[in-house]
């Protein structure tokens, strides 16, 4: 039987912004956000209203898809249960020996640009990229990295060890690190502070588990970490089997810090960052640039001399920026046949999703849902409102590229151009959305022409955004929503509170034990073989009952300069460590 308390505590667990759907949308400066805040209730009954934070922008990007590529672990892994683990790969360890570059010029800054700048300069008090991913945050390791090189299968949430040389798996909730024990703490006057301990992990693991840190509900499956300095060994404790806890512990705002210097830091000066690894601060001009210098401190660093991070708000001022050499690096925000597009980088989980209310008239009627469904033109939304920059998947983040639907698979269910059974009268049906830009606007604008042929009458009525928030949120009295999804960051984070019967935003209302079943079953699984399997089920199944789905999932565009070398970026889960491999021919 499948252990219930892990979906307790998620389906308790929140990750809801008041202005997620202001930085979800496809206005210029603006990006999708995540924030995360734990709620932990004793069971699924007893949830909380959601808890609003204050939105922060954060510059989205995520990964091309590539082919297939076969991956084994680069540890040996043990366990007391056999049906736990086995010779076949777990979905987050992948061995990356193939993506280390033979060898490339050394020196150069390269320049970057961020959209904002943060607040805070406290590591575990910052949920923006902008200083996780795009600013100073590079300082800082963790215990795990995404995995990144061209052969890497993209999308892809695979890990490798960063602070670790190896783990092995006890059994589905107990995982032993081994540390290495030769990576050094190093801060902006240059001062070797000696080397982090297994102790110093432990402690900010636990820092961020504290559920008024920002970060809290990423940990949420933890239930305690030990530390075995004479052994220089971390474990880690779950409250029961979680597949994504790898995703947790990679994130990139999952940041190891100094225990002895944090506890004596109130980290408000450059001079209070204490960071590993490959980088270092070298300056920090608030509201302006950082500058990361090499620290040469591992056996491999890379072959940059130094990173800029450039804040740049305005999108016409990075374009310019970037046309006139002055950055390396673009997010396009506005595709025009002039730009040469480097990287079309497709973000699960982002895009133009559309909820069916299948709790009242008529979407609660499967067979007048489905026809809703049927005659959805995925292909023409894509063409005509995202300039062929999307894809159809079923809206959830997904660690493999294999998780996605292919065309194969989707199509199927959407027969636009086949004459289907007239109703007897028009069906009225009120869709709601609310402004997020020329995209989503052209989408809702479609889809509703497609429902009008299909024997539909839809009016459209666009709210303000915490209207639509609200109805997200917290249900209501809609028929259809279109717009953007829920902010979320691996597939545990969506399926679980959202598809789930009893998901504390099954907003859809919908009741499918089947579905329940099979997403409890793959929230434990951490044989990817095994997942994948019970993940394309999942997707099966939603396709057919169309409770929810995404006709037209982003991706986001990248440019840069011809000159950056050996650049195979995953920015999934706010990874930044592809920098290290890239070098500048100039």
């Amino acid at each position: 039987m499948v252990n219930t308390y892990h979906i307790q505590i998620f389906l308790g667990s929140l990750f809801v912004s008041i202005g997620i759907f202001l930085a979800c949308s496809g206005q210029t400066s603006q990006s999708q956000i995540t924030p995360e805040t734990l709620i932990n209730p004793s069971t699924i009954d007893n949830i909380d209203e959601p808890q609003i934070s204050k939105a922060e922008i954060v510059p989205t990007v995520f990964p091309t898809p590539t082919t297939l590529a076969n991956k084994e672990p680069t540890t040996s892994l043990s366990s007391n249960n056999a049906d736990i683990v086995s010779t076949t790969a777990l979905i987050t360890q992948v061995n990356n020996e193939a993506n280390i570059p033979l060898g490339g010029k050394k020196g150069g800054s390269l320049k970057l640009a961020s959209k904002d700048y943060f607040g805070s300069l406290d590591p575990h008090q910052n949920y923006s990229a902008s200083y996780s991913t795009w600013g100073i945050g590079v300082i800082y390791q963790r215990l795990l990295k995404f995995s990144s090189g061209p052969n890497i299968v993209l999308p892809s949430k695979a890990t490798e060890c960063d602070t670790c040389q190896s783990w092995e798996m006890l059994d589905g909730k107990t995982f032993i690190f081994n540390i290495d024990p030769d990576v050094t703490w190093q801060s902006i006057d240059s001062k070797d502070l000696g080397n982090m301990s297994v102790e110093d992990i432990k402690f900010s693991l636990e820092r961020q588990m504290n559920i008024n840190n920002k970060n809290a509900d990423r940990f949420h499956m933890i239930h305690s970490v030990e530390s075995k300095p004479d052994k220089g060994q971390l474990q880690i404790n779950l409250h029961a089997p979680d597949a994504d806890i790898f995703i947790s512990l990679a994130d990139g705002r999952s940041k190891l810090i100094s225990k002895s210097h944090s506890e004596n830091s109130n980290y408000t000066d450059s001079g209070s960052l204490v960071g590993s690894g490959p980088w270092k601060l070298s300056k920090l001009s608030e509201n302006s640039y950082s500058i990361l210098e090499n620290s040469y401190s591992i056996p491999n660093p890379p072959y940059l001399d130094a990173i800029e991070f450039h804040i740049l708000p305005d999108q016409q001022t990075r374009l310019s920026a970037y046309s006139v050499g002055l950055i390396d690096v673009y997010n396009i925000d506005q595709h025009s046949a002039k730009m040469d597009i480097s990287f079309a980088d497709p973000a699960p989980g982002q895009g133009f999703e559309i909820a069916f209310n299948t709790a009242i008239y008529p979407f609660n009627d499967f067979d007048i849902r489905s026809a809703a469904r049927n005659n959805i033109n995925p292909d023409e939304i894509i063409k005509e409102a995202w300039n062929n920059q999307a894809f159809f998947s079923l809206g959830f983040a997904a660690s493999h590229s294999s998780w996605i639907p292919e065309r194969s698979v989707w199509e199927p269910y959407f027969s636009p151009y086949k004459q289907s059974e007239p109703f007897e009268q028009m069906v009225p049906i009120d869709i709601i959305t609310s402004d997020f830009g020329a995209k989503f606007k052209k989408s809702v604008e479609i889809t509703s022409q497609h429902l009008s042929l299909a024997g539909f009458q839809p009016t459209i009525h666009y709210v303000n955004r915490r209207q639509y928030t609200e109805l997200q949120w917290k249900g209501g009295d809609f028929q259809v929503l279109m717009g953007p999804t829920f902010p979320h960051s691996s597939t545990n984070a969506f399926v679980i509170p959202i598809l789930h019967s009893k998901g504390k935003w099954n907003t859809t209302n919908h009741q499918n034990l089947q579905l329940d079943e099979m997403i409890e079953k793959q929230s434990q699984e951490y044989i990817f073989e095994k997942r994948s399997k019970i993940i394309n089920k999942i997707n099966s199944q939603l396709l057919e009952k169309s409770y929810r789905f995404m006709p037209a999932t982003q991706k986001n565009l990248w440019a840069w300069t011809e000159d950056l070398k050996n650049i195979h970026p995953n920015f999934s889960g706010f990874e930044y460590t592809h920098w290290e491999k890239v070098w500048l021919d100039r």
